[in-house]
């Protein structure tokens, strides 16, 4: 159920002056909690599984507020602020999901804040389980671990993530022209940048994706850019330098009657320029050295809704990397995942998931949501080798 408050109600009970010129207000949310057991056998490196446990997960649940004003003329302003719900233990993040503000009109809206990249949207559909949870396509698809803010981060995996939700931010969507769309984002500089010697090092994000819908046919195309990100320094133990990542990406589905199939492809692409370390002279030569990383990655699905029931199925796989043109042996993956669900309404499901995701020696992907422990590539995991499993019984419900 959506509530929806009118403004002069708000504003008296909520934010009184600031508010009373919205025309409405909407209160929504996604509750989605499961009960899972999970591991990861068969590492590389002794000691690096993960034992079998069972655990309780938000899978990206979120509780949010949007707002309407009609400014006049055929413009209207807009605003959203959604944050997380970590209903498994508690807590979350004020506005740490799509939250903007922004103007909308005949030409299409135009927002600032933080958003879901063109890049990221462009395929998300295609995912029957919605990308959340451990059956998401992000195990394989946009590089492994969901990482849904920031620009450069902290991590290896904030840095090399293609499926991501990008803070200070601007985008632009265009209206639907025939089935057409188009979204285009820049994300600037932020917080994350680096400091002291490496202070000219900006970080930033360009990605922009078009779509074609017309009936049961979807197709989406995208592409992203990331400059300074540096994951290539994380990953071969390097100081700093310039560098830039880029990922191309197309998409496809197909709905007839109950049936839907679908499926993706994606081309990654790290650069770092002039990197020296013990690993860099290990893989490819004395320092310094500009190094390409390459990652191609695709993904199939097929679902199918017979009365209340939604079955699902699918198949992802990450092909062998590429160091400089040259093969990196054992870093090919796959992960199979499939789900049913009973839908009691519209707003209520329960339902039932398992995933395997299988790496080779030298691979590392994990659960693109809810991931198994902390992962570093390139030999550098403990968990390298390892293959995940998983097995969840859950509930979601919307409002």
């Amino acid at each position: 159920m959506r509530y929806q408050l009118k403004a002069a109600a708000f504003a008296i009970a909520a934010l009184p002056g600031l508010a009373a010129a919205q025309s409405s207000v909407t209160i929504y949310g996604t509750l989605n909690a499961d009960v899972e057991n999970v591991e990861a056998t068969g590492a590389t490196v002794p000691g690096g599984d993960f034992p079998s446990r069972a655990r309780v997960s938000s899978n990206s649940s979120n509780v949010g507020f949007r707002g309407v004003e009609d400014l006049g003329g055929g413009l209207k302003a807009f605003f959203q602020v959604e944050s997380s719900a970590n209903i498994d233990e508690g807590g979350g993040t004020w506005a740490s999901r799509n939250s903007a503000v922004g103007l909308t009109s005949a030409w299409g809206q135009i927002l600032l804040g933080q958003w879901d990249t063109p890049y990221k949207v462009a395929t998300q559909r295609l995912d029957p389980f919605g990308n959340t949870g451990i059956a998401a396509y992000s195990g394989i698809i946009g590089f492994s671990g969901s990482i849904t803010a920031g620009q450069g981060g902290a991590n290896f995996q904030q840095r090399a993530s293609f499926d991501r939700r990008t803070r200070n931010v601007v985008q632009y969507w265009t209206p639907s022209l025939s089935g057409f769309n188009a979204r285009i984002a820049y994300g600037a500089a932020d917080s994350d940048k680096p400091t002291g010697a490496d202070s000219a090092l900006t970080p930033t994000l360009w990605s922009l994706a078009a779509s074609y819908e017309s009936g049961p046919f979807y197709a989406a195309v995208a592409y992203e850019r990331h400059d300074d990100f540096e994951p290539l320094n994380t990953l071969l133990a390097a100081p700093l330098t310039s560098g830039h990542d880029d990922g191309i990406r197309v998409g496809a589905s197909y709905r007839i009657g109950g049936f839907t199939i679908s499926g993706a492809y994606e081309w990654l692409k790290y650069q770092g320029d002039g990197l020296a370390s013990a690993q860099v002279t290990a893989l490819v030569g004395p320092g310094p050295q500009n190094v390409e990383y390459e990652i191609g990655n695709w993904f199939v699905a097929g679902s199918y809704e017979i009365g209340p029931n939604v079955l699902a199925l699918a198949y992802g796989q990450k092909e062998t990397d590429q160091l400089n043109g040259t093969d990196v042996g054992g870093t090919r993956a796959r992960q199979v995942s499939a789900r049913w669900g009973y839908n009691f309404s519209k707003r209520t499901q329960l339902y039932a998931v398992a995933t395997w995701i299988s790496n080779e020696s030298n691979a590392y992907q994990t659960f693109g949501v809810n991931p198994l422990g902390a992962t570093v590539p390139l030999g550098l995991s403990p968990t390298r080798g390892a293959d995940p499993t998983g097995y969840g019984v859950g509930l979601i419900h919307r409002f």
